[in-house]
């Protein structure tokens, strides 16, 4: 299956107005004034699946992207799924990209990349988390890539590789054995506070990599979900201006 979806935002009088184009399985739903909703119109995606989203935000305009439900990547043909997202973020524009997890399946694989360009004054903030296979799953590969641009010069390029069936992927250099794999990347205007160098925690281990520009980039490795979800998001309030804080309805201020 072939898919590519598009998104292009813009600054309104009262909230951004929202335009987009998209095919299953890409559907995409207005769930607020500043967010909209990836939301999966088949299973999958399979092997063999090629599908895209381009997002473009207009200066001065927000966004917070989501998505209704885990991805779940399951076998197909013998070849890796693609997942291909470039986002163009233009002077004074806010992305907030936190879809849930990716879940790689046993004997699936996916070929992902997301490219994020960011003009000046700009800022972006990306959360990503993978596991490794369902429930009783040692979980498929993951050739994973973030590129991050700010005016022209690359200040992030990150490869991610994973295989739950590799024991040298999956051992002490690698994930340590922990299923759950999450990343944050926050780059832009205007960082906030920076999380520490290092640390642990039973069930939990993560490190932070200040960016050569303003920015940095936190990975996690842990056994829960839930438990290296909230150790991201924890981080990323730090990141968030009062008028950029989610509700518990869900709704920004």
């Amino acid at each position: 299956m072939r898919a590519r979806a598009e998104l292009i935002v813009e600054p309104g009088a009262a909230a951004p107005c929202l335009r987009w184009h998209c095919a299953p399985p890409i559907v995409l739903r207005q769930t607020g004034p500043r967010r909209v909703h990836l939301v999966q119109a088949a299973g999958g995606p399979l092997g063999g699946d090629d599908l895209a989203l381009d997002v473009h935000l207009s200066a001065g305009s927000s966004l917070q992207l989501r998505s209704a439900a885990a991805t779940v990547v399951q076998l197909g043909i013998p070849a890796a799924a693609q997942w291909n997202v470039t986002a163009d973020l233009a002077d004074g524009a806010v992305l907030d990209w936190r879809p849930e997890p990716t879940v790689i399946c046993d004997g699936a694989a996916l070929r992902s990349s997301m490219t994020v360009t960011l003009r000046r004054g700009a800022r972006a903030l990306l959360r990503e988390m993978v596991v490794l296979g369902r429930a009783g799953q040692r979980g498929g590969c993951l050739h994973g890539e973030l590129i991050v641009e700010l005016d022209g010069v690359p200040i992030l390029a990150h490869t991610l590789l994973l295989d739950g069936a590799d024991p040298v992927l999956a051992g002490p250099a690698g994930t340590g054995g922990a299923r759950v794999i999450g990343m944050l990347a926050v780059v832009g205007n205007w960082v906030g506070g920076l999380p520490e160098d290092a640390g642990e925690q039973p069930g939990l281990r993560w490190a932070c990599s200040v960016l050569d520009g303003p920015g940095y980039l936190l990975v996690a490795v842990g056994d829960s979900p839930a438990v290296v979800a909230a150790l991201l998001d924890r981080e990323a309030r730090h990141t968030e201006t009062p008028n950029q804080r989610v509700h518990p309805t869900g709704e920004s201020p």
